[in-house]
Parts: structure tokens; C-alpha cells; sequence
């Protein structure tokens, strides 16, 4: 994937429906963060919007959907089952588990041990989304506690390979070297701080127990309000010999 390679013309942009989305400043800001050691690499909505496209397979196409409409690690959305999902209540969600490494020991009364599934719930915050997963299920599942996809972390590893190369061959570059399933937790946590919902709100979504985890996010809009700031570093000769002079 060549570097900063792919991106969108403003014209395709101006219909995109968040109140609060400038994909122009959103471009910059990513061009600055790409420079941080440690900052994950993410796609804008835009793009995603166009790999997505470029998936033919339903069953593929609806994986890494899910993917940049909760979040979820892989193996996470590997495991989900249609049972962990509700799309009936007024605020359609997903359960998503995953088996963290805890430090205490199993077994310690009131705390899960270290091999204890723990489970977070997501919204789903868009309602197309929720109509297409709600399609999905009714084609392609008939019980509810089989995974929705049985396949290898392997195998979605290669349907994301196959529809990154079907995007090439449509010409379309990507603006970061290396594109695999967890980028589609990065651009998720990115698209909703763009979209200004409250970190501490990222932190329960993403499952993350240590604040500092989600701040790896955060940091990339201090680039952003130090470049609004206004900061200048020069002025007229004249006028600092003005401000220096005794005789002010």
C-alpha cells in the first residue's frame, strides 16, 4: 500500500452525515499522526466505506461491517453468536466477550479469575447497519449459539488480503502501509471521537480497563487544538525594538 496514496476529492465528502465530520481536517490531522511512534494506524470512514464496497461476498462484506460498527478484536467477532445480539429493544446492541489475562488468581470471591470470559455491550449507532445485520442473521444463521462467522482468524485475515487486492485492482491506494482486521477497531474509536462522543464513552466500547489505553487515541486531536491555538514565533523588527526600548 503506498503512503498517503488514496484521498477522496472534497466534492465526495460533502454529503457524509455527521454534523461534525471535516474529512479535509480529519486527512491532516492523520498526516501529522502517522509521524507518532506508537500511534495505531486508522482509515477514515470515506475509505472504509469504499473497501467495503469492494467486498462482494455478503458473509465477508458483514464481518468487517461489524468490525468498524463496534470495534470488536477479531476474535471477538469471531465468537459472537446471534444470541449476543438484540436488535429488538429500542437501542439495538451487541455483547461482545473476550478472554482477558487478569492478575488475580482464580477462584478470589467477587472477582472473575484470570481465564473469565468478560463482556462488554455495544450500541449499534447506526440504524442501517442494524437492518443489514438484522438481514444477514435472518439469511445466513440458524442457531442462535453458533457464531455468526465460523472461520479461523486466519481465514478473515485472507478476505480482508482478497478485498484490499480487488480494491487495488479498482485503483484504490490507501493512505497507510498495512491495513489487517484490528485497523477497523482503530478507524472505529477514531470515527467516534471525530464525532465528539466523550472518551471516557471509548473507553467502555473498547473494553479497555486502563484509561491510558484509550488515550493513545485522544492524542492525536492535541495536534489538532495546538494548530487552532494560533501560536507565532516572529514579529516585526520594528517591533521588538519598540517593546525593548528604554524609552517606552
Amino acid at each position: 500500500m503506498s503512503l498517503i496514496a488514496y484521498e477522496p476529492a472534497a466534492s465526495g465528502t460533502e454529503a457524509l452525515p455527521s454534523p461534525y465530520f471535516d474529512f479535509a481536517q480529519a486527512v491532516a490531522m492523520r498526516r501529522m499522526a502517522l509521524n507518532l511512534s506508537d500511534q495505531p494506524a486508522y482509515l477514515l470512514a470515506p475509505e472504509i466505506i469504499l473497501l467495503l464496497d469492494n467486498i462482494a461476498d455478503l458473509r465477508r462484506r458483514m464481518l468487517f461491517d461489524f468490525l468498524w460498527n463496534t470495534g470488536a478484536r477479531i476474535n471477538e467477532a469471531l465468537a459472537v453468536t446471534p444470541k449476543d445480539i438484540v436488535l429488538d429493544a429500542v437501542k439495538p446492541f451487541v455483547v461482545l466477550r473476550t478472554l482477558k489475562q487478569r492478575n488475580q488468581t482464580a477462584g478470589r470471591r467477587g472477582r472473575p479469575g484470570k481465564d473469565t470470559p468478560v463482556k462488554r455491550t455495544v450500541p449499534l449507532l447506526d440504524p442501517g447497519f442494524a437492518r443489514r445485520l438484522r438481514d444477514h442473521l435472518a439469511t445466513f444463521t440458524r442457531y442462535i449459539t453458533k457464531p455468526v462467522w465460523e472461520i479461523s482468524d486466519d481465514t478473515a485475515r485472507n478476505w480482508l488480503k482478497d478485498a484490499l487486492g480487488n480494491a487495488q485492482r479498482n485503483g484504490m491506494h490507501f493512505s497507510i502501509e498495512s491495513i489487517t482486521p484490528h485497523t477497523f477497531r482503530h478507524s472505529f474509536a477514531m470515527h467516534l471521537l471525530y464525532n465528539r462522543v466523550h472518551p471516557k464513552i471509548l473507553q467502555s466500547f473498547m473494553g479497555h480497563r486502563d484509561y491510558k489505553s484509550t488515550e493513545i487515541y485522544t492524542r492525536v486531536f492535541a495536534l489538532d487544538v495546538a494548530g487552532q491555538l494560533g501560536v507565532r514565533f516572529e514579529m516585526p523588527p520594528e517591533q521588538a525594538m519598540q517593546l525593548l526600548s528604554p524609552n517606552r
